[in-house]
Parts: structure tokens; sequence; C-alpha cells
């Protein structure tokens, strides 16, 4: 399994970097609230929609085009790939939008990326000191480096694979209830699931601080859903977001081959009505 170090920082290290420069502590959420809540000190705020997703075609939710991002980040000080900087992606509670972040950052080759062990409101109880003032970022010249394919999924490749055309099992990493196909949080054309889908909702990785759980605990949690590691699995959601908590936990932290996030999950499948849907 993958070493862990480096792509999930502990608390302590947190506290011994908030001074660096070359450290970006980048809170992302849904909603700028939980920031002016309490964030850690030097944090840059980051919209999760509006910054690590963008609508296309009618569909929502789904990864920013290149020259977005690289605006994007470049307000937040970001260099991108000619920077040596690490990023640790933190929310304030427990929260998706860190993995989001982290995906989306890999997706276009930025390396040094992490997420934090623990979320805000947690470290803000160990210790750590926070403030309500926004952090005043540098606008940087940030450049990316072309989308990495080897980490995403389209609808066709899905549709392959829960039709049997291609090897895989499909992950639906939403509520048991939008798995049975009651509506979710957020409005859909349709309402279920893609068929032959396995199910685990994301939530149930992660104690109530926002860690995730112990890997021993996390594979058998996989493993009552079906999944060993042994073919390739693509996780999805409402919007390729709480999937990529799924896809952090498969991917980086196993080291399982041939995870890829669908990006566009049942926003764009839903959407499209030659698509099939499974409900019970």
């Amino acid at each position: 399994m993958a070493d862990s170090k480096n792509i999930i920082r502990s608390t302590d290290w947190i506290k011994n970097n908030l001074d660096d420069p070359d450290t970006v502590l980048l809170h992302i959420g849904a909603g700028k609230t939980e920031y002016q809540e309490g964030h850690l000190l030097n944090a840059v705020w980051a919209d999760g929609y509006g910054d690590f997703t963008t609508e296309r075609h009618g569909i929502r939710a789904l990864v920013p085009e290149k020259n977005q991002i690289e605006s994007t980040l470049g307000k937040m000080g970001i260099l991108g790939k000619n920077g040596s900087q690490n990023i640790i992606c933190m929310a304030r509670d427990l929260s998706p939008w860190p993995y989001r972040a982290y995906w989306v950052l890999k997706y276009f080759g930025i390396e040094n990326v992490s997420v934090a062990a623990t979320s805000v409101l947690a470290m803000e109880n160990n210790g750590l000191p926070t403030t309500t003032s926004e952090t005043n970022t540098t606008e940087v010249l940030c450049e990316v480096r072309p989308a990495n394919q080897g980490i995403i999924i389209d609808q066709e490749s899905i549709l392959a694979v829960s039709e049997n055309q291609k090897p895989g099992l499909i992950l639906d990493c939403r509520s048991s209830e939008e798995y049975l196909g009651l509506p979710g949080q957020h409005p859909a054309p349709r309402h279920g699931r893609i068929p032959g889908a396995s199910h685990l909702n994301w939530e149930d990785l992660l104690d109530t601080d926002a860690k995730l759980l112990a890997t021993e605990q996390l594979v058998a949690l996989y493993a009552n859903s079906g999944i060993d590691g042994n073919i390739p699995v693509y996780p999805y959601c409402g919007g390729g977001i709480r999937s990529a908590v799924s896809w952090f936990v498969m991917s980086e932290l196993f080291g399982w081959a041939n995870t890829k996030n669908y990006d566009g999950s049942w926003a764009e499948w839903s959407y499209l009505e030659h698509l099939p849907i499974e409900t019970n």
C-alpha cells in the first residue's frame, strides 16, 4: 500500500509549517461561512463549486478547463507546475471538498498536494490557532500540466462497464437513499443509480473529526462492497465530489491501479436520457 506520510498531513506537521512561505493551506468548502467561522492562520479560501467545478453543456460540477484552473489558482498564489509549494487541502468540518481539490490538482499535474489528517475544527480543539480574518493573497502566474486522463473516466466507459462490455466495478458513493432512487441534496432530472453499481457511502470512510479510518477498517468496508482492488473500480456520486474521497482512499492510500473518478457522475448520467438507470 502507498506511503501516506506525504499525502495526509498530521496536525503536528501543519503546526510546524504554518509560517513556511512554501506551504499553502487551502481551505475549501461549499460556502464561505465555514471559513469565516474559523480557519488556520494564513489559510486561503477556495469556493468548492465556484473554483473547483464548472458547468458545461448543461451539466454541473464538472472539472474546470485548464485555463480556468490556472486563473483560479493564480489568484490564490499557487504557482502550479513551476512551483515547489506544498498544498494542504482542508475544511472546517467533515467534508469531501479537500479530496475534490486534491483530485483536481492531481488531474492537472500538481504533485506536492496532500489533505489534512483532520478537520480544522479538530485541529482547533487540539490547540492550533485559528482566525476569522481573511487571508490576503498575491496573484501569481500559474501554469499547470495537460489533464491527466489516467485518473478520470467518462460516461461511455462507465456504460461499457455497466453493460459488462468492459471489466471493472462501479461504486456509488452517495447516501443509501440516493442509491435506492430517492432525491438527493442536488436536483437531478432522474433518480436512481447506474445499473450494477455497488454502494459505499463516502461518509463511512471517515470519523467525526474527518479523519480517515484505519487502513484495516477501510479495506474491510470495501471488501463488504465486493471490492478488493483486483479489478478496476470507478467511483461516482452526485457530481464527482464525494466520489473523490473514495478515489483518494483506493488510488492514493491503497495504491490500487486503474481507479478513476467518474467526474460527470449522477449530474451527467441523469441528464443524458439514453443512459439506463436502476432503482429499488
